[in-house]
């Protein structure tokens, strides 16, 4: 959301591309109790969007498990087009962070997808057919990320140069970009 505010900002001078990185790649069981007590974490993060709603995990729904399959559902939602893309992302963040649902569920994406305007069985059969390629390309990214010293969500990458790691205030965005543009003038 920060980002995209970004964007409007500076309109064509910045480019937004998002890319793989998982926090948890691999399934990993959590006990509701240690997962609630990270959703705390989410609170800093939180105050810095206003347009998002960031709730402690609820508990209605099992913690997601790992991260490889929202990731790449969210390049499956990439198939139907930028615009599918980014309501999809939209949607997804609202049910993890707002909704406290079980994002690592297939099912659960197929849902927010449908959610998102994106047609649920057309969604479900792309992801079926393109997902080895999908998988292949989740992987890539998250390990091209690493290899960059990513180790956070969200991280931006600017001019391939400077790393900003985290949530961070939008102006700290603006800094670093004309940082950027102040050395490439």
């Amino acid at each position: 959301m920060r980002l995209e505010e970004i964007v409007a900002e500076y309109g064509d001078q910045v480019e937004l591309n998002w890319r793989s990185f998982m926090l948890r790649p691999e399934p990993e069981e959590r006990s509701m109790e240690k997962f609630t007590n990270y959703t705390e974490s989410w609170e800093r993060p939180g105050s810095m969007e206003p347009r998002t709603v960031f709730n402690q995990w609820s508990g209605e729904s099992e913690p997601p498990s790992h991260s490889m399959p929202s990731a790449v559902a969210g390049k499956v939602a990439a198939l139907f087009g930028q615009g599918a893309y980014q309501a999809f992302h939209h949607a997804a963040l609202k049910a993890y962070f707002t909704e406290n649902r079980t994002i690592s569920d297939r099912e659960v994406l197929l849902d927010i997808a449908a959610e998102a305007g994106i047609d649920r069985a057309e969604f479900d059969a792309r992801w079926q057919s393109e997902n080895k390629i999908l998988l292949d390309a989740v992987v890539n990214e998250h390990n091209e990320a690493i290899g960059a010293g990513i180790n956070s969500v969200p991280s931006l990458v600017v001019g391939g140069r400077y790393l900003v790691p985290g949530a961070v205030d939008v102006s700290t965005y603006r800094e670093v970009i004309e940082q950027y543009r102040s050395e490439t003038a």
